[in-house]
């Protein structure tokens, strides 16, 4: 079982007025500086990462600077999209290690092993995630429709169904463990699974 998990509370109060900004795509301009700004951690990671391959293909060891860059990339994604799907309402705050309700910790490989480096190198590690980059295709097309349905059903009710919001964190979680394994923070195949769960199970009223 990866330990690759998406930290997060069902929002058990979404606000409405951030919710029809949802509807009318209001949200997604908002979220513009977070969206260049985690493009830009996310292309930079990548680049990272394969020269993380290489250290790790001839040292075994997985450099603690590609590791910490790739950490604050992976948790503002997560922070940015739990924040547009509606499972949190703060807004994300443009800092690298916020007190925030949704994260995603990404320990440092600890003995990373170097075939699966080799592999990274040859981008063969790209061609073992095509089926779950199929399948992602599928569920982001699905998130997209539950998120919007899920901003409806707030706007008018004050409340987003609590399978809506675990199955957007499960969409989101797939996504960051599939990245996470093609370049190179785990050796462990991610699952096929939208396993997500609110840690520890609790609800929070539009959590901080």
């Amino acid at each position: 079982m990866t330990d690759l998990t998406l930290q997060y509370q069902h929002n058990s109060n979404p606000d409405r007025g951030l919710a029809t900004a949802g509807i009318f795509l209001v949200k997604a301009l908002l979220a513009l500086p977070h969206f260049i700004i985690t493009s830009i951690l996310t292309n930079l990671t990548t680049v990272l990462a394969y020269i993380g391959y290489w250290v790790v293909a001839f040292t075994g060891t997985m450099p603690q600077a590609v590791h910490r860059f790739a950490e604050i990339s992976f948790n503002w994604n997560s922070r940015m999209w739990a924040w547009i799907a509606g499972v949190v309402d703060p807004y994300p705050p443009f800092e690298t290690d916020p007190d925030f309700a949704v994260s995603f910790p990404l320990p440092r490989p600890e003995s990373p092993s170097r075939r699966w480096a080799v592999a990274g190198i040859l981008l063969l590690k790209w061609v073992a995630a095509i089926p779950h980059l199929i399948v992602m295709v599928l569920l982001g097309v699905g998130a997209v429709v539950a998120m919007w349905v899920g901003f409806i059903v707030a706007a008018f009710t004050g409340r987003l169904p609590t399978g809506i919001q675990d199955f957007l964190a499960g969409v989101l979680q797939w996504d960051l463990r599939v990245y996470a394994w093609i370049i190179g923070f785990t050796d462990e195949y991610p699952p096929f699974s939208l396993d997500a769960a609110p840690s520890g199970g609790q609800e929070a009223p539009g959590t901080q």
